[in-house]
């Protein structure tokens, strides 16, 4: 009981103890009057129920008194306190009788007495209104914070985010103190047909509000250096170099938080949204939805200095990757370069030719087997590192390249593609390159990188080309981190911020620490980019160009994935993967290591060759497929592909069903692939009611996948609480429709009978 809080313990139970009592004699009052016909106020002014009444009053305005009201409330409380002894031993003990007309005669004490009782009846009541209505201007207060944030976000101010969460964090902390008395009356009556279920989630959700509202408080008081317009000479330093002094001055906010979030945590499973008004329902959900990212701040900003190098300085691999050449984690890896952080000062930012990296010197490693199978690799080389969709491997397995190519150790990958160039740009605003004739913008970006790659008509692909076709990447990415780091708009650097948590959630940008601290972080928030199946349904596509091209600038794909749960035991899915090559090349489809002409949209113009892997849940059973042969002719094996789809043990203990797609352009493509899932998927929810949840994963390097789930049901089955974005197919069969970017779950609840 070490360090608990129990100051709200005594004045609130003083509170609950003078409205049981008084409640129970208004009851009993009430209950007797009728009974013996006379009037309410009479009975209740009457002998030892005055009394009581009176007692009851006493305890409840010590216990106002005591407590966190507001000081107005504790003067009349202490007064009404005074007032009341008197009444306690004064009150008449004598027997109603028939009421009979009298002549008036003057007051006297004993009549004072019963008139000031009457008037402490009124007061009390009153005091309870008070009370109530306490309570309701603090949640009216928080609802209407609530809705302007949810309307129109953007337009809150740097330095109106702390009287902004003070103000949140003060309303929550009120209406739980003033609540948290009568919890256990709520549990206790959790049981009552209809509203019982009700009563059983205010504490939880009370709780639950109250322990994030408390931590992002405390979160932003960690921050506040940073945030508003500072003068104190902060807007002299970059934006790194401000958040390291904030991170470290504000740590004793941060570890709060984290506590804050603990408390949360613990009754986040007792809440049920469907037991919710809708209103309520849909900022809860929209809170709760961040609540792993929550949580991953919190632990970010407690290893945030040693991140920013306040102990020694740090050095973090940068991987420049290509979407155009689509690989595991977002694109072929173009540019390596390494940024040095000490007391978040950036002392070094290198970017260059990924194959400028390689020293065949060293031994290095084979390479995974496809790689060599289909592209002839004989080493596995930087370029080459990020095989791997799990980027906490991918990430580990290039610094290890690294490591052996340059010998600099590294503390951690930074990954990023041409999609996060385009939104960072559009948060910062254009910026100029030497040697431009024109502002490069979010528009233009990629298109400049086009032009700045390709070699001069009059040069044409020369040794000189070769070894300087990359180095607009450091003249690009010194301009933007520049005029990023150094942003003193508060809204704009508010904007950045948005703008880079979005592109760690859709993987368009990815980190990882070698700290554990951090990258548990990561983890927790899901922005680590790891495979993680889970133990429901699951499904990634991830697409390798294999072709030495950059023919994925030109390819749509989509997915349809159909779940059959006719048999609940023995689930069955089918895959259908479609691919759709827009460009008009005419060559005849032939793998080959070839610049062409050494324009950009000539190696747009190629055949598609793409190694594409479905990663779905462990124990799956691979059953068919209709994948088509590539034959020997068209690949630099001389081999070709038999058609036969592989299945492997993948990442995160999911199942791989792997193959090899040819596709001509102006052609389109299906392949379809049919496999058992395991019947642990379903999990039961309540009597007779089961769950189907898909965990549906985007592969980083795509703006958005087109996908459509269907699923059909038992027989003598229904869907209930079906979500947005479901529809009805037919009797039997629901769908779910739409483009995902970022990894998102889908969810069914399925009804049968008791029976089955």
């Amino acid at each position: 009981m070490a360090g608990l809080d129990l100051g709200w313990l005594i004045p609130t139970a003083l509170q609950v103890l003078g409205l049981a009592i008084g409640l129970g004699v208004v009851g009993f009052g009430y209950e007797h009057a009728i009974r013996g016909r006379n009037l309410f106020t009479d009975e209740l002014t009457q002998g030892t129920m005055a009394g009581w009444l009176a007692v009851a009053g006493v305890i409840f305005s010590i216990g106002m008194a005591l407590g966190e009201s507001a000081w107005i409330y504790k003067v009349i409380a202490i007064l009404l306190a005074v007032l009341l002894i008197g009444l306690v031993w004064t009150a008449p003990r004598t027997k109603q009788v028939e009421s009979i007309k009298k002549p008036r005669q003057k007051p006297t004490l004993k009549s004072i007495a019963w008139l000031v009782a009457r008037i402490y009846i009124g007061i009390f009541v009153l005091l309870i209104l008070l009370w109530g209505f306490n309570l309701s201007l603090h949640a009216v207060h928080l609802y209407g914070l609530a809705k302007s944030v949810q309307s129109d976000p953007s337009q809150i101010k740097a330095d109106q985010i702390v009287p902004l969460a003070e103000a949140a964090s003060g309303d929550v902390g009120s209406i739980y103190n003033q609540l948290r008395p009568l919890f256990p009356i709520f549990n206790n009556l959790q049981g009552l047909p209809g509203i019982g279920g009700y009563l059983g989630q205010v504490e939880p959700l009370i709780s639950y509000i109250n322990g994030l509202a408390q931590a992002a408080n405390e979160i932003v008081k960690g921050l506040e250096p940073m945030l508003g317009n500072s003068s104190d000479g902060q807007t002299t330093l970059s934006i790194p170099e401000r958040i390291s002094q904030a991170v470290q001055s504000g740590q004793a906010h941060f570890v709060n938080a984290s506590h804050e979030i603990g408390r949360a945590s613990q009754v986040r499973s007792r809440i049920r949204s469907e037991l919710m008004p809708a209103s309520i329902r849909s900022l809860y959900l929209k809170v709760d939805d961040n609540f792993n990212l929550i949580t991953a701040g919190a632990q970010v900003l407690q290893a945030a200095p040693k991140l920013l190098g306040a102990e020694e300085a740090q050095n973090y691999l940068v991987l420049a990757q290509n979407r155009d050449e689509l690989r595991a984690t977002g694109g072929f890896i173009s540019g390596i370069g390494l940024t040095t952080i000490q007391e978040g000062k950036i002392l070094k930012f290198e970017l260059g030719d990924s194959y400028q990296v390689d020293d065949f010197s060293k031994a290095y490693p084979a390479p995974p087997e496809p790689l060599h199978r289909f592209m002839l690799a004989d080493y596995w080389v930087m370029r080459d590192s990020n095989w791997s969709p799990d980027f906490p491997s991918a990430a580990q397995e290039a610094q290890s390249l690294y490591m052996l190519s340059t010998g600099t150790q590294t503390q951690g990958v930074i990954a990023f593609n041409q999609i996060a160039i385009q939104m960072i740009l559009e948060a910062i605003g254009p910026v100029t390159i030497p040697g431009t004739n024109e502002p490069v913008t979010a528009e233009n970006v990629e298109e400049y990188m086009r032009q700045a790659w390709a070699p001069a008509p009059e040069e044409g692909l020369s040794q000189e080309w070769w070894l300087h076709r990359k180095d607009f990447m450091q003249q690009l990415g010194s301009v933007v981190l520049d005029k990023a780091l150094h942003i003193s708009d508060q809204g704009q650097l508010m904007n950045l911020g948005k703008t880079l948590i979005e592109l760690l959630d859709q993987g368009q940008v990815l980190i990882y620490f070698n700290d554990p601290t951090a990258q548990a972080a990561l983890e927790e928030g899901g922005l680590d980019g790891s495979v993680h199946p889970g133990s429901q349904d699951y499904l990634y596509l991830v697409d390798t160009n294999v072709g030495f091209n950059k023919v994925d600038s030109v390819i749509q794909r989509a997915v349809t994935y159909r779940v059959d749960l006719s048999d609940l035991n023995q689930p069955t899915g089918e895959v259908t993967l479609s691919y759709q090559h827009t460009g008009n090349g005419e060559l005849p489809c032939k793998q080959e290591v070839s610049y062409g002409s050494g324009t950009y949209a000539d190696m747009e113009q190629r055949c598609y060759l793409d190694y594409w892997r479905v990663f779905v849940p462990g124990s799956s059973e691979f059953l068919s497929s209709t994948a088509q042969a590539v034959p020997a002719e068209q690949l630099l094996n001389g081999k070709g592909w038999s058609g036969q789809v592989e299945s492997m043990t993948g990442e995160g203990g999911s199942q791989v069903l792997a193959g090899l797609l040819m596709l001509q352009p102006a052609q389109s493509s299906q392949i379809k692939i049919s496999y058992n899932l395991p019947s642990s998927i379903i999990e039961p929810e309540a009597a007779n009611i089961q769950e189907y949840v898909l965990q549906v994963q985007v592969q980083p390097g795509l703006e958005g996948l087109p996908f459509q789930l269907e699923v059909k049901l038992p027989e003598n089955a229904s869907a209930t609480n079906t979500g947005a974005g479901w529809t009805q197919l037919n009797n039997k069969t629901w769908a779910w429709q739409g483009i995902v970017d970022q990894s998102t779950e889908l969810k069914l609840a399925i009804q049968t009978n008791a029976n089955q």
